[in-house]
């Protein structure tokens, strides 16, 4: 039997993470968004908040602190990316949140929320 790819592992993981935010309440509103400066993993409301998730999958069960798997590099990509999304959707002031969500091989997941945010102020 092969290994999954790193790809497979993620969409997996991201699966994962959409069925627990669904039953957490939010609401799925994109998945996968790429823009020219990055990608979103999920795209959520959580009531009147839009929420912008990064997955990370992990693959043993002892991974360590998971803020740590997203350098300020990748942080700034992704709300780069958040950005784009609302632009895209002339959402002008919305509320907005950037959570990260970890899912175990076991399937156990993690759920960060307000994991990071803007280092200065942006408008749209």
């Amino acid at each position: 039997m092969f290994a999954r790819s790193s790809r497979e592992k993620g969409a997996q993981g991201e699966e994962v993470a959409r069925k627990y935010l669904k039953a957490q309440g939010f609401k799925i509103l994109d998945i996968n968004f790429h823009a020219a400066m990055g990608e979103i993993d999920i795209i959520a409301q959580d009531t009147r908040t839009i929420v912008f998730v990064e997955v990370k999958s992990a693959t043993h069960t002892s991974f360590g602190n998971p803020l740590s798997w997203i350098p300020v590099w990748k942080q700034e990509r992704i709300i780069k990316a958040s950005l784009a999304y609302l632009k895209s959707r002339g959402l002008a002031d919305p509320l907005i949140r950037y959570d990260v969500i970890t899912v175990e091989p076991d399937k156990k997941v993690l759920h960060v929320r307000d994991a990071f945010r803007p280092i200065s102020p942006f408008s749209l």
